[in-house]
């Protein structure tokens, strides 16, 4: 018989509707990437060059003739939306002892939380290299913005979004690591542009204003290993254009595709409860599962300012 197997738990549709619209607004990873819910765990999906600027065809059509067809590419690549998943045991004990509130609420947020905290980690590993975003440069010495004397990050971000405005869109969003955004708040370039309309310290509106963009964030995720706490974002500023209604067919940097149909989940996200098999560990297992992939769609559209700052 065909289908999928039966749950050994059972699916919690309202804690899966909460994981569904649970955001870290310390994150920018869904900024960059906007979901896009699919129907299909793996697809081609379409990717954006320059056709729309290319004036190849001809519009002028002749009494009775056809319309000349344009072009737009299907990937050569696939999305796969594959699961990512996570799971707590949580013993009755602990259970009868929580006075936070829900503990398995409280548990899938924590889940969740540490999935996207995965998600936000790929996103800026893809927007961090040379090889994916092949728009950029690299800085050093007195060109990066942590020397505040001889650094010009504001022509630095012009020529970013010159080469993009080319793609028929224009900047709308801007990624910088905590360290850039350091260097940036006390570079004199900076300081001077904003000494008569900035009101305390400078932040990212001040930024945002400073570069002519839309949105300017700092993307302020770290990770943690062994004794060692890291940000995600290295020292490097990403440009890029995003389009406010991500769908499959419209031109945005990259998207992350969310297989809505995935089992056991509401919308490709579920948060699924059963008991341990181990009758004697008197414990419930609490599962998360988010089915995504990101993909860049229209690289063109994006920009790397290598090590920003040292």
């Amino acid at each position: 018989m065909g289908g999928f197997a039966p749950l050994s738990g059972r699916l919690d549709a309202a804690l899966s509707t909460y994981a569904q619209g649970y955001r870290n607004n310390d994150l920018v990873g869904d900024l960059i990437f906007p979901r896009v819910g699919v129907q299909r765990q793996t697809d081609k999906y379409w990717v954006w060059g320059r056709e729309a600027q290319e004036l190849t065809e001809n519009d002028l059509r002749a009494t009775g003739a056809g319309a000349e067809a344009i072009r737009a590419a299907l990937s050569s690549d696939s999305y796969s939306a594959i699961s990512h998943a996570l799971k707590f045991d949580l013993a009755d004990e602990t259970r009868a002892n929580f006075q936070a509130g829900d503990a398995e609420q409280a548990l899938t947020q924590m889940l969740m939380d540490k999935i996207l905290l995965a998600k936000e980690k790929r996103a800026l590993d893809l927007i961090s290299s040379k090889t994916v975003v092949t728009q950029n440069v690299t800085l050093e010495g007195g060109d990066q913005w942590s020397d505040p004397l001889n650094s010009n990050p504001r022509g630095d971000v012009d020529l970013a979004k010159d080469t993009i405005m080319k793609t028929g869109t224009r900047v709308n969003l801007m990624i910088i690591g905590p360290e850039v955004f350091t260097a940036l708040r006390s570079n004199q370039q900076l300081l001077e542009a904003l000494k008569y309309v900035r009101v305390g310290v400078i932040g990212e509106a001040e930024l945002a204003t400073f570069f002519g963009i839309d949105r300017v964030l700092v993307a302020r995720g770290v990770s943690f290993s062994g004794s060692t706490a890291s940000f995600l974002m290295g020292k490097h500023a990403f440009l890029g254009y995003v389009s406010p209604g991500a769908s499959q067919m419209d031109l945005s940097f990259g998207k992350t595709f969310v297989w809505e149909g995935a089992p056991g989940t509401i919308g490709g996200i579920g948060t699924v409860i059963g008991r341990n098999p181990d009758v004697t560990a008197k414990s419930d297992i609490v599962g998360v599962d988010f089915y995504y992939d990101q993909k860049v769609c229209a690289a063109a559209t994006g920009y790397l300012i290598y090590s920003a700052a040292a």
